[in-house]
C-alpha cells in the first residue's frame, strides 16, 4: 500500500494554495480594470440610465406611439441625459444601443401592439419635462415612468362600452346618416363594445374580435333594416365599427414610410390591410346571414337629417373619443374643437366633390392646430392629432372597398381601395406640411 511522505504533502498543498491565490488575483485585476475602463469612458452605461431608457421606450410602445415620434422622443431624452444612443422601433419592439464601438450595449424591449392612451402619454411627457428641468433625478423619473405604465386604464370596461355608444350614435350623422341611422348605430355600438370586452377575457376568443364583431353588427343591422325599410344600413354599421377600423394605422403607416421608417411602416401597413380584410369578411358574412332571415335588404337613401343633428353628433363623438383613447377629462374641449376642424375639412371635400382635397386640407388644419397646442401648452400634440385624424382617416372607405370586392364587384372595389390609399397619403402630406409651416416644440 502506497503512502505519501508528510513533507511532500505539505509542499503540494502549499503549491495549490499559491496557484489558487494567483488565479483569483489575476481575475480580480482583470475585472477591476474592465470596470475602471467602462467607468472612465462610459459613465452613462450604469444600470439606472439603461433601465430608464428601456422603461420609457416600453411605456411609449404601450401607448401606441408611432416609430417616428417614439425614436425622436427617445433621442431627445438620451441627449438630455448625456447618452450616446441609437434607437430602432417597430410596433411591437424597441432596440436600444448605448455607447459605440466595442463598448456598445444593446437592449431589447418587447411589447404587444399598443393602443392610444393619451392620459399616460401626457403624464410621461410631464415626467420627461421634470427630468429636463432638473426637478427630479433619473431614479425618480424611472419610478414615475414605471408607475404610469402599470396604472390601470383611466376609463374602465363600462365606460369603454359607453364610448362605443356615443361614437356610433354621433358618427352616423357625420357619415351622411339621418336620425334613424343614428338611432340604430347607438345600440349597435353597445353590442360592439360589449362583445369586445367579453372576447378580450380569453386569449383564443380575442383573436376573432374583428370578424366576429363585424359579423354580429352587420347581422343585427340587417335584421333591423329588414323590419324597418326606411333605415339605411351602411351608415349605421360603419358608424358602429368606427373604433375598429384601422384607418388611423393606415395613415400612421403612410407617415412612417414617408419619414424613412420602412420596417415599422411596412408592418403597420400589413396589419391595417389584414384588419380591413377580417372586418370585410365579417361584414359580408353577417349580411348574408341577416338576409337569409329577413330576405334581401334594399340599399335605401338615408333618412331625414335635421340641421342640428351633426352638431349634436359631433359633441357625442368627441365625448366617446375622449374615453376611447383614454384622454384626461380636461382635454375634452380640445378634442371637441379638433373634431369640429376635421369635420369642416371633410365637409369642404364633399362640397368641392373632391374628397382628396378635403383630406389634405383637413390634415393640414389638424396638424397646425396640434402644433399650436404644443407651443401654447407644452403638452403632446397627439392630444389633438389622434382624435382629429380618427374622423378624417379613410377607414370607412377602405372597408367599403373590400366589402365591394367580396361581392364580386372588382372594378368598383379596386377604385375605392385606391381612393382610400390616396386619401391616406393626402392626410400624411397635410400633416407634414403643417410641421413645416409651424414646427412643433420637441416634446416627448
Amino acid at each position: 500500500m502506497w503512502r505519501v511522505h508528510p513533507r511532500l504533502g505539505k509542499w503540494a498543498l502549499h503549491y495549490a494554495t499559491l496557484r489558487l491565490t494567483a488565479t483569483t488575483s489575476v481575475r480580480t485585476a482583470v475585472n477591476d480594470a474592465t470596470d475602471e475602463a467602462l467607468s472612465d469612458e462610459q459613465p452613462y452605461s450604469s444600470d439606472r440610465y439603461a433601465r430608464l431608457v428601456l422603461n420609457l421606450g416600453r411605456a411609449l410602445l404601450h401607448v401606441g406611439s408611432p416609430a417616428h415620434r417614439l425614436e425622436s422622443s427617445m433621442q431627445i431624452m438620451a441627449e438630455r441625459l448625456g447618452l450616446q444612443a441609437e434607437f430602432f422601433s417597430t410596433p411591437t419592439a424597441l432596440i436600444v444601443s448605448l455607447g459605440d464601438g466595442d463598448k456598445q450595449q444593446t437592449f431589447l424591449a418587447r411589447s404587444d401592439p399598443g393602443s392610444a392612451n393619451l392620459s399616460k402619454l401626457a403624464d410621461l411627457t410631464e415626467v420627461m419635462e421634470d427630468l429636463n428641468e432638473g426637478r427630479i433625478d433619473p431614479q425618480q423619473a424611472d419610478e414615475r415612468v414605471r408607475a404610469i405604465d402599470a396604472a390601470p386604464p383611466l376609463y374602465g370596461a363600462w365606460l369603454q362600452v359607453l364610448a362605443f355608444v356615443l361614437i356610433g350614435g354621433g358618427v352616423a350623422s357625420l357619415l351622411g346618416g339621418g336620425w334613424r341611422e343614428s338611432l340604430m348605430a347607438a345600440p349597435l355600438g353597445a353590442v360592439a363594445g360589449g362583445s369586445i370586452w367579453w372576447m378580450q377575457q380569453h386569449v383564443e376568443r380575442s383573436r376573432l374580435i374583428m370578424p366576429m364583431v363585424a359579423m354580429l353588427i352587420t347581422f343585427l343591422g340587417s335584421l333591423w333594416c329588414g323590419f324597418d325599410g326606411r333605415t339605411a344600413l351602411m351608415p349605421a354599421i360603419l358608424a358602429a365599427m368606427i373604433p375598429l377600423l384601422p384607418g388611423m394605422d393606415l395613415t400612421t403607416a403612410a407617415r412612417e414610410l414617408s419619414t424613412g421608417h420602412l420596417v415599422s411602416g411596412s408592418s403597420r401597413l400589413s396589419f391595417s390591410v389584414t384588419v380591413f380584410a377580417l372586418l370585410a369578411f365579417g361584414l359580408v358574412l353577417g349580411g348574408m346571414a341577416g338576409q337569409a332571415v329577413v330576405g334581401p335588404v334594399a340599399l335605401t337613401e338615408a333618412s331625414f337629417r335635421p340641421a342640428w343633428l351633426p352638431l349634436v353628433g359631433l359633441v357625442s363623438a368627441a365625448a366617446g373619443l375622449m374615453m376611447l383613447i383614454q384622454a384626461h377629462m380636461r382635454d375634452w374641449f380640445w378634442i371637441l374643437m379638433v373634431s369640429f376642424i376635421a369635420w369642416m375639412g371633410s365637409g369642404l371635400g364633399g362640397w368641392l366633390e373632391a374628397p382628396i382635397v378635403g383630406a389634405f386640407v383637413g390634415g393640414l388644419a389638424v396638424g397646425l392646430a396640434g402644433n399650436l397646442f404644443v407651443l401654447l401648452s407644452r403638452r403632446p400634440s397627439s392630444i389633438l392629432h389622434i382624435p382629429g385624424l380618427i374622423l378624417l382617416v379613410p377607414g370607412s372607405i377602405g372597408l367599403r372597398s373590400l366589402a365591394t370586392l367580396l361581392q364580386d364587384n372588382v372594378v368598383a372595389g379596386v377604385e375605392t381601395a385606391i381612393l382610400a390609399g390616396i386619401i391616406a397619403v393626402a392626410l400624411t402630406t397635410g400633416m407634414i406640411l403643417a410641421s413645416v409651416l409651424l414646427p412643433p416644440r420637441n416634446l416627448l
